[in-house]
């Protein structure tokens, strides 16, 4: 019997994938980091691949959690590098206010 709680829905997903999703996004978040850096237009390009890639190679429910997390994070470094203002300075190491440009 479903847990009526993480059952809950909103659009298509459920409280219970929301949840999965959130932890897939901070999990991947994490390791990511210090490798390619975050909030950045090519952090974002990497993460937002690799989601696609992971997507088609994994499948299923699992998959799906995994790179929509994924997905979610490299939308949101995108969102957050333009908002940024720092689609002008693509010089690697510099910063633009809160956000690493590389």
């Amino acid at each position: 019997m479903a847990n009526p709680i993480t059952s809950l829905k909103a659009g298509q997903l459920t409280l219970g994938d929301a949840v999965l999703i959130a932890l897939s996004k901070n999990v991947t978040e994490r390791v990511a980091t210090p490798l390619i850096g975050n909030a950045t237009l090519f952090s974002g390009a990497i993460k937002t691949g690799i989601a696609v890639l992971l997507n088609r190679m994994i499948g299923g429910k699992f998959g799906n959690i995994v790179s929509t997390g994924l997905m979610v994070d490299g939308t949101e470094d995108f969102v957050s590098a333009v908002l940024g203002g720092s689609l002008g300075e693509l010089i690697p190491g510099q910063t633009s206010g809160n956000v690493n440009i590389i």
